[in-house]
């Protein structure tokens, strides 16, 4: 059983991440993650009592704005 859940953590980690993980790949606080969340920038996937994001939706996104640190918060 162990086995099992170490293959389903390491599927959600390799295409989805919460809060943290985004805040970490795009060099900004978690508040500003959820400002983006808020301001519908990104969409989350609720799993449990955490919120996880694709990573390349996620990207996508961003890539929409010139810098959207600017302009929905900043840490």
């Amino acid at each position: 059983m162990n086995q099992e859940f170490e293959i389903l953590r390491s599927d959600v980690s390799r295409d989805t991440t919460d809060k943290a993980g985004l805040a970490d790949r795009y060099m900004v606080g978690i508040r500003t993650i959820e400002a983006w969340q808020s301001a519908r920038i990104i969409q989350g996937t609720r799993q449990g009592k955490r919120i996880f994001y694709d990573v390349e939706d996620c990207d996508r996104r961003l890539l929409q704005f010139k810098n959207p640190k600017d302009n929905y918060g900043h840490n």
